[in-house]
């Protein structure tokens, strides 16, 4: 059995856990201890920052991008023309901001479950404006290799897929399996930026704990040493779990609101709210764009 300071020492050095290991530091009943562990995988990884997004989320019509740093295409085209559509009506009025869209779940559907063409989807995306598919959606792909396949083709295509996701894992194991596929498909084709390991639908029949969730999310910063950021969405999990999220592990948090109409008043803004709760967490509050880069 690992012991904590085992493990500490194994973070201390930079090293990514095992799944083994993880699954040990899961079962630990001191949550303080798992907690510590994350924040120190984090600090080793970013220091004191922790980045947050402002995200513009369209259907398939964009009015003014505003102060976003990515909009983000989030409806699901019902074939490829249509999608292609989408991307050039909302590339033309982004004003340079980096344009994401689609699960690549969706765009595999379109492509009749085709690699190739599915490749060729994303170099006529590309074509009209397209950085990156909005999410890798790690159990909709299929198995690990499949997936490493499928970001390959859309890479080929000229698209990152720069944000892993999940779309439902009911247990703590189910999660660290998509976790260890997160860090395959990583050493594979280094496409992520961003790992998201916090479902994004909860099964009311079976829901996860807080306690769950935020040993998750350190698992994921000690499994994935390779991917940079370990994400919470804020419009999902909201500022309680995203200001504890940040002491277990989670260096990014996404989809932070671009509009104000200052009607709570200018500390009560969307940029605000966010750079407070991260600074409780004892963080310093960076802003970046969609491409996972510092906003200028």
């Amino acid at each position: 059995m690992t012991t904590p300071s085992e493990v500490e020492a194994r973070v201390a050095a930079g090293h990514a856990l095992t799944r083994v290991e993880a699954d040990q530091v899961m079962a630990w009943s001191n949550l303080v201890d798992v907690g510590a562990l994350g924040e120190a995988a984090r600090k080793a990884r970013s220091g004191d920052e922790v980045t947050y997004g402002l995200v513009c989320g369209v259907e398939h019509t964009l009015d003014d991008p505003g102060e976003a740093g990515e909009v983000r295409i989030v409806a699901t085209p019902p074939s490829t023309e249509v999608a292609r559509q989408w991307v050039r009506a909302v590339a033309g009025r982004s004003k340079g901001v980096p344009l994401t869209g689609f699960s690549l779940a969706d765009l595999l559907a379109l492509a009749g479950g085709d690699h190739l063409a599915l490749s060729e989807i994303a170099a006529s995306l590309r074509q009209e404006g397209l950085e990156a598919v909005a999410e890798v959606p790690l159990d909709a792909l299929g198995d690990t290799e499949n997936v490493v396949e499928v970001v390959r083709a859309v890479q080929h295509g000229g698209l990152g897929a720069w944000r892993a996701t999940v779309a439902t894992a009911v247990s703590v194991e189910a999660r660290l399996d998509l976790i260890e596929r997160a860090v395959e498909l990583q050493r594979e084709t280094g496409a992520l930026r961003a790992l998201a390991p916090l479902p994004r639908l909860d099964p009311s029949t079976a829901p996860a704990t807080g306690f769950d969730d935020v040993r998750t999310v350190a698992a994921a910063r000690l499994m994935a040493a390779g991917i940079p950021v370990i994400q919470v969405d804020w419009p999902l999990y909201g500022p309680k779990l995203a200001q504890v999220a940040i002491t277990y592990g989670a260096s990014d948090i996404d989809g932070i609101s671009p509009s104000d109409t200052l009607q709570l008043g200018h500390r009560r803004s969307p940029v605000e709210d966010i750079e407070r709760q991260i600074r409780s967490a004892f963080a310093v509050p960076v802003r970046r764009n969609g491409r996972y880069e510092r906003a200028s």
